[in-house]
């Protein structure tokens, strides 16, 4: 254990290698080809089915040897990151180091062989997860889901683990992923923005964006105007912003001509929008 945990490396029992495929990867069929990169002794390998072509790559001559054994898979020894690789997988499975880099690496390495629609699932580290800039970054690429796991799968791990599924297609659907887009979209805004969103102040976030917005047009101004202010600071990507901020003026702030609006004062400020 002294060296897998050096390494990152936590081998994979057969029984959570069996039961993640069955319910994440149950549809594999003859049309599929899998690959399982950092593949050890060949966990994952040995219970995709046989009909389904698979491949591992293992850095480590001796697993590797042990793989081919074990599994009967062919298995080629090098660094996944940059071995030749002559096979176009539809699914990556299996259980990469536990090193931020290196699960990079690997699922640049994957997004790489991978057709539209083909998959990854990994089990990984739920740190992996845990800053919103790392989370937006992946999402750029892939649509993505996770699921805890016990970390107690493996004896002596203390991190809490997910089983991860990324998948390579345009809809970028999160599943299991809340607010990680907007907390990136409001660390980026300017200060004025981030405080008004920040705040414990009365009325919702976007209408406390409005206001800083009137207040950049001294107080009062058109839809128009607003969305011009806001175009760039909006603090979440919602695609119907102007519909947000149109409905939320509308009912929150004073109407002092057609279609303008002007900053509340104190006194009209709700207690809920």
């Amino acid at each position: 254990m002294n060296r897998t945990a050096e390494l990152g490396q936590y081998p994979t029992p057969v029984w959570v290698a069996e039961a993640l495929v069955e319910r994440y990867f149950a549809g594999l069929g003859a049309g599929d080809a899998v690959l399982e990169p950092s593949c050890g002794a060949g966990s994952f390998l040995g219970v995709i089915p046989p009909e389904v072509p698979a491949l591992g790559v293992e850095i480590d001559p001796v697993l590797a040897e042990q793989a081919r054994r074990n599994t009967g898979r062919r298995v080629i020894t090098g660094d996944f990151t940059r071995a030749e690789i002559d096979f176009r997988p539809t699914a990556v499975i299996g259980n990469p180091p536990f090193r931020t880099q290196l699960i990079d690496a690997f699922l640049e390495r994957s997004h790489a062989l991978l057709p539209e629609g083909g998959r990854v699932g990994f089990i990984l580290p739920v740190y992996t997860f845990q800053t919103a800039s790392r989370v937006a970054r992946y999402a750029s690429r892939w649509g993505m889901e996770q699921t805890l796991i016990p970390r107690n799968i493996y004896r002596g791990l203390q991190c809490p683990l997910c089983f991860a599924i990324f998948s390579k297609d345009r809809r970028r659907t999160l599943v299991g992923f809340a607010l990680y887009r907007e907390t990136v979209a409001s660390h980026g805004l300017e200060a004025r923005y981030r405080e008004a969103m920040e705040g414990t102040g009365r009325g919702s976030l976007w209408a406390r964006v409005i206001d800083v917005a009137l207040d950049e047009l001294n107080g009062e101004g058109a839809l128009a105007d607003i969305y011009r202010v806001v175009e760039g600071r909006r603090p979440t990507d919602n695609p119907f912003w102007r519909e947000q901020i149109r409905k939320v003026a509308r009912t929150h702030f004073p109407r002092v001509g057609r279609g303008r609006y002007a900053r509340r004062s104190q006194e009209t400020l709700p207690l809920v929008a």
